[in-house]
């Protein structure tokens, strides 16, 4: 199984115009399954989601901006309320966050989020994770212009698998905090990428 986890400040999922998922700070993650995977993989691909750690250690869920878009639907609106009362006040025009202190942050990520980078996993954020299914993971474009998508698994054998998965995340974190897109539907897909973070999990890389 693949997924590819994007940090967020906020994301929707869209059917035919409709609202199917709206999440607020957290982890937007596609997930793809290949005819080569089994049941086996869902429960290393969940504890990977779960716990690498993507926001810095002085990071609050509730100190992170939820853009606007996102708000009057998403889950996270007492967060961004909050937020918007507590966030840290923005930059002076020479880039200072620290208010004067002689004790400067050593790097940019310090600066905008508060202590040592790559120290909280989304759990410990206490975020939210949308998970969108999505079988042109594992397309092969060795071959002419046209994707081949033979090694991915379709029909009601991934459903199994991803649903499995779904459930798995749930009872290892909090099942109000697990969304989900439509499984085989043409989805829109918008999210804020958050720094950007974009991070590659796959279960057949071995160490």
């Amino acid at each position: 199984m693949r997924a590819v986890v994007q940090r967020v400040k906020g994301a929707t999922v869209h059917v035919d115009g409709k609202l199917v998922s709206s999440i607020g700070p957290g982890i937007v993650a596609l997930i793809g399954i290949s005819t080569e995977d089994t049941a086996a993989e869902i429960v290393p691909l969940a504890n990977k989601i779960l716990t690498t750690k993507l926001w810095n250690d002085n990071q609050e869920r509730a100190q992170i901006q939820v853009p606007s878009q996102y708000l009057s639907s998403s889950s996270s609106d007492t967060d961004a309320t909050t937020a918007a009362a507590s966030a840290p006040p923005s930059s002076s025009s020479n880039g200072d966050t620290t208010g004067g202190d002689a004790a400067a942050p050593k790097d940019r990520a310090e600066q905008v989020w508060g202590g040592k980078p790559w120290k909280k996993s989304v759990v410990e954020l206490g975020g939210e994770v949308l998970c969108v299914s999505q079988f042109t993971l594992f397309a092969r474009t060795v071959k002419g212009t046209k994707p081949d998508f033979h090694r991915a698994m379709g029909g009601q054998q991934a459903k199994t698998i991803y649903d499995a998965f779904l459930q798995k995340l749930a009872d290892s974190y909090s099942p109000d905090r697990i969304k989900d897109g439509a499984f085989g539907e043409m989805m829109d897909v918008s999210l804020t990428n958050d720094g950007p973070v974009t991070i590659l999990l796959d279960t057949a890389e071995k160490k």
